[in-house]
């Protein structure tokens, strides 16, 4: 009995339809904003974190403790700002290579571990080389050649034309299979493909 009406719940709830072109524009302008409500709400809270760590190893407050927690914010700002300047940039271009660069993976009283994160290297329009890391699925998902974009405020490329079943989550980087009506892992809605082309300049 309990699995019927499950069944029939199943069966009875509406689906989940991509967005149109007006509310992949409002998703676009939502998302950015709270990208950015976020990143720097991250900031404003470590700070006192640091505070209080510097605080706490110097044991009072002083010119040192000062100093120190300048320092430490300032580095943090900056790399606050760098890492919102990577997301807040738009471009269009092509897929120049894929490879996968040997990065060290540190461990707690061992040698370190190697390990391979995969890249993609992009030639946009203004003739500008871009390094991308991508995620495994993503590294599989784009080939040299592929024409992609990417739009301000989002964190992932997407192809220009879609030629598999499945396209990117611009919010997480997983894939998903296209009509879903939005990404199983994270719950991103679908967002209509051609308006993001035309947000993209094409």
């Amino acid at each position: 009995m309990a699995t019927k009406k499950r069944a029939s719940a199943k069966k009875n709830s509406p689906a989940v339809s991509p967005l149109t072109p007006e509310q992949t524009r409002a998703w676009v302008q939502t998302y950015g904003r709270h990208s950015r409500i976020y990143a720097w709400g991250f900031f404003a809270l470590i700070l006192p974190l640091i505070f209080g760590l510097i605080w706490w190893e110097m044991g009072e407050v002083n010119e040192d403790v000062l100093y120190s927690f300048g320092f430490a914010g300032t580095v943090t700002f900056l790399l606050a700002g760098w890492s919102r300047k990577q997301t807040t940039q738009s471009w269009v271009g092509v897929v120049e290579e894929l490879f996968l660069k040997q990065v060290r993976v540190r461990r707690d009283g061992n040698q370190d571990d190697i390990a391979y994160s995969p890249r993609a290297i992009i030639r946009t329009q203004g003739g500008k080389a871009l390094t991308l890391r991508l995620t495994e699925p993503l590294y599989e998902y784009f080939a040299p050649g592929d024409r992609v974009f990417k739009i301000s405020g989002l964190d992932w490329p997407e192809k220009v034309e879609l030629d598999r079943a499945e396209r990117v989550c611009l919010a997480c980087g997983d894939l998903y299979t296209q009509g879903a009506g939005h990404c199983p892992r994270c719950r991103a809605p679908e967002p209509d493909h051609e308006d993001l082309v035309r947000l993209a300049g094409f």
